[in-house]
């Protein structure tokens, strides 16, 4: 099973749980003419960039908010697999705020030129061996009076990573990626964890681990907390009716995004059993430590 961090609100089926990513709803607006108007143009121009060549005018339009190694790293990956075309309605044109309240009309200037603008859309991509098209979303920006963009870095990254990974990528134990955090007083310890790429999906990470109840009492319920280390956005809950005997064990597999985008590192993620059910009908809830004052 697979567990991404989205921008939309919403709940995933994952096997017995669910798992439940924190974020905001993406929900369309308008903007004013002018900037939808330039938008379009520069969408065009972004395109014909790749579809020639012109690699400079490429970086040009990714605009300056990375490092210089960001970007060459960006248009390399760009230069093996461009974004033809893209065909896109500016009706579904969407932002993700939890700090502005966004109307329902037409979004303000000011608000438009803070925020990141998700295009939704069908992109026709090429390599050296092939060509293909899939929906994607381009996301554009606004720096300086401009517009500038983000290529759609999930299907990249994914032929990217196909294309120059090799076995000994795959069967690697990328053990370093995941850290443990098993509370002192669990009744169920998280052990022998071990994590590889996914073969249809490098950017993803297989996650296995064994869940030990370590008391005498039957389990019947469980949850279990992904996170970023560094804090970063979506948390994931996994929720389900887990039955494990006592002082007995199960071995279960996860599926998460490593990747957050193609240049950067892959995200270390915390692990944690922080809700433990019995079938005597107890219960366990892990408590943060306090802080000392």
């Amino acid at each position: 099973m697979r567990i991404s961090r989205l921008l939309l609100l919403g709940v995933l089926s994952v096997g017995q749980g669910v798992a439940q990513v924190n974020s905001c709803a993406l929900v369309p607006h308008t903007i004013p003419d002018d900037l939808r108007s330039s938008l379009e143009q520069r969408v065009a121009a972004f395109l014909s960039a790749q579809a020639d060549g012109d690699w400079v005018q490429v970086a040009e339009l990714i605009g300056n908010r990375d490092t210089d190694s960001y970007k060459q790293c960006l248009v390399s990956r760009m230069q093996e697999l461009r974004m033809l075309s893209f065909d896109f309605s500016i009706q579904y044109l969407s932002a993700c705020s939890t700090k502005t309240e966004l109307p329902t009309g037409t979004v303000p200037r000011f608000a438009v030129e803070q925020l990141e603008w998700y295009l939704p859309g069908t992109g026709r991509f090429q390599t050296s061996s092939e060509a293909w098209t899939e929906e994607t979303r381009l996301i554009a920006y606004r720096d300086q009076g401009q517009w500038y963009f983000k290529p759609p870095q999930r299907q990249m990254q994914e032929k990217w990573e196909k294309a120059h990974y090799t076995e000994a990528d795959f069967r690697r134990d990328r053990q370093e990626e995941i850290e443990v955090r098993n509370s002192p007083s669990s009744p169920v310890e998280i052990t022998d964890v071990h994590v590889f790429m996914d073969r249809k999906f490098p950017s993803l990470r297989n996650v296995r681990f064994i869940l030990r109840n370590v008391t005498t009492k039957k389990v019947v319920g469980l949850g279990m907390k992904i996170s970023m280390v560094d804090n970063g956005p979506g948390e994931i809950d996994i929720q389900g009716p887990y039955q494990i005997a006592p002082k007995g064990k199960i071995a279960k597999e996860e599926s998460l995004d490593a990747l957050t985008d193609m240049c950067g590192v892959a995200s270390k993620n915390a692990i944690l059993v922080d809700r433990v059910e019995f079938a005597d009908g107890s219960k366990w809830e892990f408590k943060e430590p306090a802080k000392p004052e």
